[in-house]
Parts: C-alpha cells; structure tokens; sequence
C-alpha cells in the first residue's frame, strides 16, 4: 500500500469519525434535493416545511435499512430476513409519507391514505436517497477495514522485530563471548579490557537497541568497538581497512542493522583461516542514502561448500524488508576466496546534530591480501 494511499484512508477516516457533522451534512442535502423536487413555483418557506415535513419518512427508511436491515441480515447473507424486514420499511416509511401528506402538509391534496399512483414516486424518492445513504455506509467500512489492516500490520511488524532482535541479540553475545573465552584460556593481561569492551557492547544491546532508530555514528562506534576485540584475539592474523566518509553524523539507522555483516565476515573469513584474513569496510553516506560495502577474505573450504552466513545474516536481511521497504538494496557476490555485500540504504536524518562517537581508537591497517 503507498503512502499516498494511506495519508488518503487516514484522511477520510478522520472524516469519517466526525459523525455528527457527516449526518447533518447528509440530511442538509437532502433538503436541498427537496428544494428541487417539491418547488413547482411555490414560496421557499413552503418548500422547506414539506421539505422538512416528509423528512421523517426517509429518516425511518434510512437509518432501519443502515443499522438494522444491513449489518443484521443482507451481510450475513440472511435472505429471506432482508427482503421481510425491507417490505415492513418501506411499508412504514410510505405509510408515514401518507400520514404527513393527508393529516399535516396537504401536499398532493389527497385526503385518502391508499392512494396507489403516489406510491411509484414515493418510492423512488425512498430508494434514491437511501442508496446513497447505504453506499456512503459501505465505503465507510471499506476504509474501516484497510485501516484495520493496516493497524494489524504494523503490529505484526513490531512482532517480528522484536523476535528477530531477540534471535540476534544471543546471537551476537555467543560470538563476542569466545573472543573473551579465547583470552581467558591464555590468561592474557588484555582479557579485563576486553570485559571493559563487553560490558560498553551489552549496554549497546539491552538499552540502545530498543529505540526503533538510533544514530548512526553508534552503530559505526559499535562496529569499531567490536573490531578493536577481534583484532586483540586475533593479532597480526586479522588484516582490516576501515573507511567512513560522507555525512554519516547527521543520520539515523535501526540499531543492530550493520554489524551482523560484519561479524559473519569474522566468523566465514579469519577464524576459519589458520594463516589469518582480511576485510575492508567502506561505508559512505551522501544525500541521506547510506553505500555500505564489506569485503572479506574467506577459506577455500568455505567457498567450495556455499557457506555464506548464518542467523545474523538471515535476521538483517529480514529486518531491512520489514523496516526499509522499497528503501533499500542487498547484494551478495562471491569469488573463489572472497566474499562481498552490498547494501544502499535511504536513511532518516537526526532530530537533533549528532555527538562525536565516544569510542576507542580502532587499529587500522592496510588491507594486505593473503
């Protein structure tokens, strides 16, 4: 659905919800349709007193055949219900428009109530108007219903948000923890600067993450962040290039968008190679559209058997469908011993100029080719 579409339904169903207004506005033009009909060279105030007169009559009609005879029988298919409760309306609604006629307003100087010539104009006049009233009704309820729809899928949307954040979350933690782990086993002195790291990752994830938007100088923090505790596991055998330019301080992204691209390309690339790896990141934003391309070196055992990624990769691609829709593009291409992704993105801008990233310095070397 666009968003031309939807500003459209948001629009009638606001005016919808003005109930009131909508039925003077309705019995106001059918006054107005009297005017015409009831004329024949008499003076206006006589015209709105038949007008108003008869009135009644087609309020009976309209309102039993609107709130009773539809939503009771003729929508659910009840038959022989509708076509019984229909001839009692009209019955009662001709039946009315004789009474005022002979006893009130003398209009068509009759004084019999069964006058059977009248009725074919009564009813037409009867059938006119509550047409419109019937038709006016089921275009309401047409709107109704795609906001309804539209309501339940932004729910369904924060569902799945909220199960694929919560797949990734321990996803992300199994393989921050082993860096640690690794350390641990080594009795290494840089083991309590990487619980340092950790802890500034977890409150990444418990508290930051739950914004629907966070800035993206954050994210690029986290990925530095993350990076910096895989180079200390890994040494001199993991090779990186990082390169951020553009205008990425003035724009937000949802949170845990990026990294997992990342991760997977520790994870396919140098823990999987026992001479070590390569990747480089260049991450570019001009006129609020995000160009992020990530590659990496991967084993020749990897590349043979297709292995690409894992949950994390699955859980983003998901995100960006939910989240981005018609906003983004995602690529893969793969070589013999290397893995590439692509991703553009249209990004929103900052409510507020965007902090310097408050983050460690990350140890940026040449990529090398191994």
């Amino acid at each position: 659905m666009g968003m031309a579409e939807m500003m459209y339904i948001t629009w009638i169903n606001r005016l919808f919800r003005q109930r009131v207004l909508l039925h003077v506005l309705f019995w106001t033009g059918v006054l107005i349709f009297f005017n015409f009909v009831f004329r024949n060279d008499r003076r206006p105030l006589d015209v709105l007193v038949t007008s108003l007169g008869f009135l009644p009559g087609h309020i009976i009609f309209v309102y039993t055949l609107n709130y009773f005879l539809f939503p009771r029988y003729v929508l659910k298919g009840n038959l022989t219900a509708s076509i019984a409760g229909f001839i009692l309306t009209l019955t009662l609604a001709l039946f009315y428009l004789r009474l005022a006629d002979v006893y009130l307003l003398h209009y068509s100087g009759r004084t019999r109530l069964w006058v059977p010539e009248n009725f074919p104009h009564s009813i037409y006049a009867l059938f006119s108007i509550g047409w419109i009233a019937v038709t006016i009704r089921l275009v309401r309820q047409g709107y109704q219903a795609k906001e309804q729809q539209q309501q339940l899928e932004k729910e369904k949307l924060l569902v799945e948000l909220q199960l694929l954040k919560s797949q990734l979350h321990p996803h992300f933690l199994f393989n921050t923890l082993n860096s640690l782990y690794a350390f641990s086993m080594e009795k290494s002195d840089k083991a309590p600067l990487i619980v340092l790291k950790l802890s500034s990752l977890l409150r990444y994830i418990l508290y930051e993450c739950n914004a629907p938007l966070i800035p993206l100088h954050t994210e690029i923090g986290i990925i530095k962040n993350y990076l910096h505790l895989e180079r200390m596991r890994f040494g001199d055998r993991l090779d990186c290039s990082l390169q951020f330019t553009g205008d990425w301080k003035e724009f937000t992204i949802a949170p845990l968008l990026l990294l997992p691209f990342v991760e997977n390309s520790i994870k396919h690339g140098t823990s999987q190679q026992p001479d070590g790896g390569w990747l480089s990141l260049n991450l570019h934003v001009e006129n609020g559209t995000l160009h992020f391309q990530l590659i990496n070196s991967r084993d020749n055992h990897a590349a043979a058997n297709g292995i690409t990624g894992g949950l994390g990769l699955g859980n983003v691609k998901k995100r960006l469908e939910l989240l981005y829709p018609n906003a983004h593009t995602l690529k893969y291409a793969a070589d013999e011993d290397t893995w590439q992704v692509t991703l553009t993105i249209r990004l929103s801008a900052n409510a507020t100029p965007a902090p310097q990233a408050q983050t460690p310095m990350m140890y940026e070397t040449e990529m090398s080719h191994r």
